[in-house]
């Protein structure tokens, strides 16, 4: 992900020497995300990071890169939660609820798919925290995912009573749905509907290809998710779960996600 930003896509909003230094930054073009760039090396990013996440959602941290002969890290959160510490109130209608086979619900919030859990016992936290875990994964090996992140919170339905629950917050999906279910939506057929170029060089193949690739390497389960021509994430993936071994301390094999790769390798070979 991070190979698709340059330093100067950036303008920056204002510069901060604590912790280290930092910048805080916005894409040109762009307002939906807010990012935060840290100076390496530095002592105090555990400091930052606490600050940033504090403020009302968890963000993504991407990898080091070079710049102007010093290192950086890039940091991001959506600036619409970037709220100064105070906590958000999100209403979410019953009749605009999508249904979903493992959350309470997933909702269209903006340019957002919110879709909600619940979080009422140990048992259903800890299947939240193992999700985002997975999810941190995926993100680490450069699985697309819409830019995904977690919000802890309290959830009340009607007048019943709040109670504990996690909004999953990701970029909304618009483009043509693949999955493996019975019956398919074939994946070749996402490509063909969307006009994918066969082109090896163009940037929605080589995104799309990489993002297969990801997917094999994490033994994506039950591979499923949109393919929209232009966009700057192509190829999404959705309800992600990995096929992680923390006993092996490793990913297993994902049998849909070595034929992902190979359809979009074939796609590529036609050109």
């Amino acid at each position: 992900m991070l190979d698709e930003y340059q330093h100067d896509d950036f303008e920056v909003v204002r510069t901060d020497m604590r912790f280290g230094g930092f910048e805080e930054l916005k894409l040109r073009n762009e307002d939906a995300t807010l990012f935060f760039s840290l100076i390496f090396p530095k002592s105090g990013s555990m400091e930052l990071e606490k600050l940033v996440m504090k403020d009302g959602c968890s963000g993504a941290l991407y990898p080091m890169y070079t710049h102007d002969g010093r290192r950086w890290a890039l940091m991001s959160i959506p600036t619409e939660y970037y709220t100064g510490g105070q906590s958000i109130t999100q209403i979410l209608k019953g009749r605009n609820k999508q249904s979903s086979r493992e959350g309470i619900g997933v909702w269209h919030v903006g340019n957002y798919a919110w879709k909600l859990y619940a979080a009422k016992n140990n048992s259903q936290r800890n299947t939240l925290q193992k999700l985002r875990e997975d999810y941190r994964r995926a993100d680490v090996r450069g699985l697309p995912m819409g830019q995904p992140r977690f919000q802890d919170g309290t959830i009340k339905e009607g007048n019943g009573n709040p109670y504990g629950g996690m909004a999953l917050i990701v970029n909304w999906f618009e483009g043509t749905n693949f999955n493996f279910h019975r019956p398919p939506k074939p994946f070749k057929s996402a490509l063909e509907a969307q006009k994918i170029s066969h082109s090896k060089s163009s940037a929605d193949y080589k995104k799309i290809k990489a993002g297969c690739e990801s997917a094999e390497t994490v033994g994506l389960q039950d591979c499923q998710g949109y393919v929209k021509a232009g966009k700057y994430e192509p190829v999404v993936f959705i309800d992600v779960h990995t096929s992680w071994n923390p006993q092996k301390n490793k990913f297993g094999s994902s049998q849909q996600g070595i034929d992902m790769v190979s359809i979009i390798t074939a796609w590529g070979a036609q050109s």
